[in-house]
């Protein structure tokens, strides 16, 4: 079952966010909330506790990195992070920031749910341990 996971999105283009959402609910998953900056990114966190948060990587009042920094002194949330650039390694080591992951915007479904399953199926053996 896939509803159990909590996921959070945040990008400040609304459409990507009513995109990813309704193919994320297709498939089953929660998408608990929305944001469109870092900061929003942060309170949700706090509010919903989710097991993954996809977020762009630039937005405005407070962009993805910084949030994510914020965000994993907290927590241990996974957060894959929204791209339009073609260097991956343009924030450095992702591993170092909490990052589990990068999607290349225009974000397709074939790319989407193989990445978040792949990420939520480690916390399932987490959670089974």
């Amino acid at each position: 079952m896939r509803h159990h996971y909590r996921i959070i999105i945040i990008d400040d283009d609304p459409i990507t966010r009513m995109d990813l959402t309704e193919m994320l609910q297709a498939e089953g998953y929660d998408v608990v909330a929305e944001g469109k900056n870092g900061e929003e990114a942060v309170r949700l966190t706090q509010k919903w506790k989710p097991h993954l948060i996809i977020m762009d990587v630039k937005m405005p009042v407070m962009d993805g990195l910084t949030a994510t920094g914020i965000i994993r002194k907290e927590s241990d949330v996974d957060v894959l992070l929204l791209t339009a650039y073609s260097q991956k390694d343009m924030a450095g080591d992702p591993k170092a920031k909490g990052i589990c992951g990068y999607l290349a915007k225009p974000v397709m479904e074939e790319d989407l749910l193989p990445t978040v399953e792949s990420v939520l199926a480690k916390k399932e053996v987490v959670f089974e341990k």
